[in-house]
């Protein structure tokens, strides 16, 4: 403790009387959820960098990074940590699990905590200097409800899952939409459950459903994908977006082929501006095509600087009352970048799905298509 106060006396006393705007940011950089993490990082930094090369960021802006591990407890202390060194917004929360420990430091400090890619519903409306930029699950899980019930007709749906804050906050969602639009669910299976490999293969045995709701993150969706592609299940495949990480869709390879998840939309071919110069810059830097939580991670940057831009004393009421009065911010996101009064982005999601490698927006009326491809069978 008093290691971490007197790095914070050098810092305060290095910056003289006109100390450096500071802006912190957290993500998992290492851990399970890195996947997410690095694509976020890299959207942040992108938007920071260019913001500086081209002499608009404010005056003495200090961006400092930290990586969560992963860990809740210690993406709280990192965040406690830079509100203490005088950061005025930090961006974090990737996970719902890190934002909502994440919070309470925010509240403390009376500044910003904005997160790029944190959605379960419950983190809305608990602190007035709570922000994200990505839709809240409440979006996704009636958007992927319709999509099995009207859009492809499933009248019978078996959900595989894991247990944490993301679908403890999604699936009562789903659940509550797909059935009150008349669709019945055949069962609930938990990917931690030992034996689980066995009881898909009983359910799909039994009577195959018309469509299976995969609800988790990567790696759970990941495993969940395997096990109905060796039992050649052939219905429709719905996920989260969270699947819609580049690195996973790369591991997936084959396996993601004709897998649907709703999104906010983001197109890298798009002509629009900041997209077309985003992807172009995101490619030339990284030598990389950007994903959406690079995009969620480039449009969270633009919000703090367009707060942040010519604001005296940037107060974390001040900051907030910024965001919130956002009007006309182009995002690379769908739409403006704005927010409603609890801090979440008005936003509409998409059908999107991997046809032939590739994340594209489903258009019903244009193919109808099967959860698998015929003629292909699983791994």
């Amino acid at each position: 403790m008093m290691r971490r106060a007197a790095a914070l006396a050098v810092l305060v006393a290095a910056g003289g009387c006109n100390p450096p705007l500071r802006i912190g940011v957290v993500v998992p950089e290492t851990g399970e959820a890195a996947v997410y993490g690095a694509s976020v990082k890299s959207g942040v930094k992108l938007a920071f960098d260019e913001a500086q090369a081209a002499r608009k960021a404010p005056q003495g802006l200090e961006v400092i990074y930290r990586d969560s591990g992963s860990d809740p407890t210690r993406a709280a202390s990192a965040a406690e940590a830079l509100f203490e060194a005088g950061a005025v917004i930090v961006i974090g929360g990737v996970t719902s699990a890190e934002a909502k420990v994440m919070i309470p430091a925010a509240d403390r400090a009376e500044r910003v905590l904005l997160s790029p890619s944190a959605s379960a519903p419950n983190l809305a409306g608990r602190s007035p200097f709570f922000f994200r930029v990505y839709p809240s699950d409440e979006l996704e899980g009636v958007k992927a409800a319709d999509f099995l019930a009207t859009t492809r007709g499933a009248r019978t749906v078996l959900v595989l899952q894991e247990d944490n804050d993301y679908t403890r906050g999604l699936l009562p969602v789903f659940l509550g939409e797909y059935t009150s639009r008349g669709g019945r669910v055949t069962g609930s299976i938990r990917l931690d459950d030992a034996g689980w490999h066995a009881q898909v293969r009983e359910a799909i045995d039994r009577r195959p459903p018309d469509g299976v709701y995969v609800c988790g993150y990567g790696e759970a969706i990941l495993a969940g994908l395997r096990a109905l592609r060796s039992l050649g299940f052939r219905g429709t495949i719905c996920t989260t977006s969270a699947f819609s990480a580049a690195s996973l869709l790369a591991r997936a390879a084959s396996l993601a082929e004709g897998v649907f998840f709703p999104l906010a939309g983001f197109d890298v071919t798009s002509r629009r501006e900041p997209v077309r110069s985003f992807v172009q810059n995101y490619v030339a830097t990284y030598n990389l095509v950007p994903d959406i939580y690079a995009a969620h991670g480039y449009d969270a940057a633009l919000a703090a600087l367009a707060a942040l831009e010519g604001l005296r004393e940037p107060t974390g009421r001040a900051v907030a009352a910024r965001l919130h009065a956002l009007a006309g911010l182009a995002g690379v996101t769908t739409g403006a970048v704005a927010f409603d009064d609890e801090g979440n982005i008005v936003q509409r999601l998409r059908d999107y799905w991997i046809h032939d490698g590739k994340v594209e927006e489903f258009d019903a009326s244009a193919r109808p298509v099967g959860g698998w491809p015929s003629g292909e069978g699983g791994t």
